[in-house]
């Protein structure tokens, strides 16, 4: 022990460290951390609350699948709003690939979120008449891990490959300085596919008066099972899936004025699951302004696909002048001006992916395919008269065509190309000629690894081409 040259200072230390010794000998009470930050049921549902929250992240699948697909298009107002994405120019670093490594970071916080509160899951106790709630918390928890990964397996992965293709790192733990090593994409979609089902299996049954579209529960998670099914090409599943679904009849298709509502937020038919934006402008400030500024802008190869009385073209397409049009899918709402909820899956999706695994499997069924694509057409077109396929390819390209109509600015266009070996193909009034075309084997089609990522995690492996 350190012996001090002068006694009145040696004195005032040791009675100093004797008084810090005391305290520190008492447990704090006013301190936060993992142990006692769940202490109760409350403090449970605050905890998936936040990760309801950063659900918010599905932004960057619509912006992203936007950007780079033929959906959309540089707006005569953009200021270089996405526009080294729109062009191919991205990279891993902040500099040109903020657009696109975005997501890396936002599923990975919300997923660190989740494996924050699910360990306390069964730490905590409650009363009897608490567990089934409980249950249901512990379900949103492992469903929303699923659903984030998966999103960050369509955006940093190839397509869906059984063998050795890199996938992403499945988080089950909370690890802030881990460094994990890539899954394959097969061990991904299996990690998917379990937490998905376990999350599921801990739900009650559904009915119309307790379903609830800002929630996980039975219905939408069997919606995500069947979207997953359908990336994994296992078309038996993805039918089954969207069957639950569909034969359900809580979230019933709808036409006229009732589906228009949707995209004001006047009412919340066909939609499966949303995240609630109270006062937000997340999901419509990346298109625009209302004051008439157009950053990003429907396609002219998108605009052209809606027929004159298809409902889908005034909901999703406004125009303010001839050939100048903005999107009007998330405009607003009665709360505000691009204050919108994110729709992160509806009915509508079910019947194509339906559809589509109809036509896609291997006996394909093009009668109960053209049914489903028939019906949903029906409900978006009031002149139209059914179709009739000859070929599963004829029903699948007509499937493929209308995902692009109905699922615009959703998410799914730039990954249905990708899962289907297609290029992005975009008319010349909508892109220079040096990026009218992505290559169906282009490397671009696998956004990149975070450069950020990469310098601290020395078992992360990149994408090839960046």
């Amino acid at each position: 022990m350190k012996r001090f040259k002068y006694l009145l200072v040696g004195l005032a230390i040791a009675a100093s460290f004797t008084n810090c010794k005391k305290d520190l000998d008492l447990q704090p009470t006013d301190t936060f951390s993992d142990a006692n930050a769940f202490l109760t049921m409350e403090d449970l549902q605050a905890g998936v609350n936040g990760a309801y929250k950063r659900y918010k992240a599905y932004i960057d699948d619509m912006y992203v699948n936007a950007l780079l697909s033929d959906e959309a298009k540089l707006g005569l107002d953009n200021a270089g709003q996405g526009a080294l994405t729109y062009r191919y120019q991205f990279s891993s670093d902040p500099t040109t690939g903020d657009d696109v490594i975005a997501a890396w970071g936002d599923y990975y916080y919300m997923i660190d979120q989740i494996n924050r509160v699910l360990p306390a899951m069964d730490k905590v106790e409650v009363t009897p008449s608490q567990e089934a709630r409980k249950s249901v918390l512990k379900g949103s928890l492992l469903a929303l891990r699923g659903i984030a990964h998966f999103s960050l397996l369509e955006m940093y992965a190839k397509k869906y490959d059984a063998g050795d293709a890199l996938g992403i790192p499945y988080m089950t733990v909370s690890n802030p300085v881990g460094k994990p090593a890539r899954n394959t994409v097969a061990e991904t979609v299996a990690s998917i596919e379990a937490d998905l089902q376990a999350g599921k299996d801990l739900m009650p049954a559904v009915t119309s008066s307790n379903f609830s579209d800002t929630v996980m529960n039975k219905l939408n998670i069997a919606g995500y099972q069947a979207r997953v099914a359908l990336y994994k090409r296992d078309y038996d599943a993805a039918i089954a899936y969207a069957t639950e679904v569909i034969s359900s009849n809580i979230k019933p298709l709808v036409t006229g004025a009732a589906f228009n509502g949707i995209w004001t937020d006047a009412n919340q038919n066909e939609l499966l699951f949303r995240v609630r934006n109270a006062t937000s402008t997340s999901a419509g400030a990346i298109w625009g302004t209302t004051g008439g500024q157009i950053y990003i802008a429907p396609s002219d190869k998108l605009v052209a696909e809606y027929a004159a009385d298809d409902i889908r073209k005034n909901a999703y397409i406004g125009t303010l002048a001839p050939g100048v049009n903005y999107v009007n899918k998330f405009f607003g709402s009665s709360r505000g001006g691009l204050v919108v909820d994110i729709k992160a899956m509806r009915t509508a999706e079910m019947y194509l992916i339906r559809a589509e695994a109809y036509a896609r499997k291997a006996t394909p069924d093009l009668t109960a395919g053209a049914a489903d694509l028939n019906f949903l057409r029906a409900n978006r077109i009031p002149s139209y008269t059914d179709e009739t396929f000859t070929s599963a390819t004829a029903l699948a390209d007509a499937v493929m065509e209308e995902r692009f109509k109905e699922l615009a600015f959703e998410g799914f266009r730039f990954f249905d190309l990708k899962r289907n070996s297609l290029p992005v193909e975009r008319w010349a009034s909508d892109a220079n000629e040096a990026w009218q075309e992505l290559p169906a084997n282009s490397f671009r089609f696998t956004l990149p690894i975070p450069a950020s990522e990469l310098l601290a995690n020395g078992n992360m492996v990149p994408n090839p081409g960046y």
